[in-house]
């Protein structure tokens, strides 16, 4: 075995093999070979160091300066009474009860979120249920997005969404111009998308008339409201008047989904001027007649969430009171939410 090193032996142990000449370890199998290099590599695997885990960041900084307390770890969607999440707009710190963001647990990791409410009761859904989401559950909800603005002056980026891009200057339904101006409709002003233009302008580029471009539910009607100081500051784009039929139908009093059509909804934006914000709703079309009594209630959420975090801090300050930790322990945050909405 004379001149035999440590890895030959090992070779030789590895095969069950006695050699007499490093020749004999050289012209094993490569199988042996293989079981060598595991002999060898693995004690190095096992006592090589694996990198420190990084403890979870506790709370999340915008670019606005907002921190919030991040939700760390496995979350409980039907926890009920549902605890309280923090959310930041812009600068602002708010809190909803969980069950009211879309996925019923609070913001995603990147700090971005939305809210769902139950269309037409306009209240949240109860904890858990939007899990495995239906096809009824989600032509009843009603999505309600905060939009901090502060790139562009917030008056600005309204007129955005009722004006024509540069690119879309041939576009016949991206102004106002080229629309069907109709009689005032639930305080709103329509300009209903002419149809018979839109189809002579993509035939010109050369569309077929069974494009997809070439139907009506393709695009949408627009519906215009003013403020005070005469400037637009509610836009609602609509599955257009030429579908006559909704999609939707009711169950017990439970808003369904119906075979006759996709889904007729009605996607609005107004403005927030005080807080810099544009808030984005999206519900089913037959509830334009309710715009204003949406917008209302999409800003009482939102008050109510700041209003909501400047009393969770005070109650977080009080709870350090002993008599104090017990009246805060007894607080339904998702009761004490509703209260406080306009």
């Amino acid at each position: 075995m004379a001149g035999l090193s440590q890895v030959d032996l090992s070779i030789a142990r590895a095969a069950n093999a006695a050699p007499s000449s490093r020749e004999d370890v050289i012209n094993m199998p490569s199988r042996a070979v293989r079981m060598l290099l595991l002999a060898v590599l693995l004690p190095t695997v096992a006592c090589a160091r694996q990198p420190e885990q990084k403890p979870a960041e506790l709370t999340q900084t915008n670019e606005q300066g907002c921190t919030r307390q991040r939700s760390v770890g496995p979350q409980d969607p039907y926890a009920d009474p549902a605890p309280l999440k923090e959310a930041c707009l812009g600068p602002h710190l708010l809190a909803f009860p969980q069950n009211y963001f879309y996925n019923q647990v609070g913001t995603e990791h990147d700090g971005s979120y939305s809210l769902a409410l139950e269309y037409p009761s306009l209240q949240p859904f109860k904890p858990g249920e939007r899990m495995g989401l239906t096809a009824d559950v989600s032509v009843r909800t009603m999505s309600v997005e905060y939009d901090y603005i502060d790139q562009v002056d917030v008056h600005e980026a309204m007129r955005r969404s009722y004006t024509p891009m540069e690119y879309e200057a041939e576009d016949p339904e991206a102004s106002l111009e080229n629309r069907i101006r109709g009689d005032l409709l639930y305080g709103l002003s329509p300009y209903y998308v002419d149809m018979a233009v839109v189809r002579e302008h993509y035939r010109a580029k050369g569309f077929k008339d069974t494009a997809s471009v070439m139907k009506a539910d393709r695009h949408t009607d627009w519906f215009l409201a003013k403020d005070a100081a005469g400037e637009v500051a509610t836009v609602i784009k609509c599955t257009p008047r030429e579908i006559t039929v909704s999609g939707v139908a009711y169950r017990d009093g439970k808003l369904v989904t119906s075979r006759d059509y996709g889904y007729a909804v009605c996607k609005h934006t107004f403005m927030v001027a005080a807080l810099s914000t544009l808030v984005r709703i999206e519900y089913p079309r037959e509830g334009l007649a309710r715009w204003q009594e949406f917008e209302t209630h999409a800003k009482g959420l939102l008050t109510g969430a700041m209003e909501q975090r400047r009393g969770a801090a005070l109650d977080q300050e009080r709870a350090r009171a002993p008599a104090m930790q017990v009246e805060h322990a007894q607080t339904d945050p998702a009761r004490a939410f509703a209260a406080m909405q306009i």
